[in-house]
């Protein structure tokens, strides 16, 4: 019998900005600015080169969604996105207490 296997993706991978910008179909200049307000940490290398994980490429995705389809400016994402990241931290603290 043949098994499914999942997707797991690589937790060490790391994308260039180059690549983010094309999984998230953001422009380069975006992202920047995205870094710059506070919104996703890129890991950055000792030449200044900007490295995004999948949570990151995540990240943007949301950022993009809440100011696209939502309307929120930056501020609003900032508080959106740190409410969402409490809100998934006590879910898992309720799963863990629930076993």
């Amino acid at each position: 019998m043949n098994t499914i296997q999942v997707f797991e993706p690589d937790p060490h991978l790391l994308y260039t900005i180059d690549v983010a910008s094309r999984l998230t179909d953001l422009f380069r200049r975006d992202i920047l600015i995205y870094c710059e307000h506070g919104l996703v940490s890129p890991f950055v290398d000792a030449e200044g080169g900007y490295y995004f994980n999948d949570d990151a490429i995540r990240v943007l995705r949301r950022i993009e969604y809440l100011r696209v389809a939502c309307g929120v400016n930056l501020s609003g994402i900032k508080m959106a996105i740190e409410l969402m990241n409490e809100v998934e931290r006590l879910q898992a603290e309720v799963r863990f207490l629930r076993r």
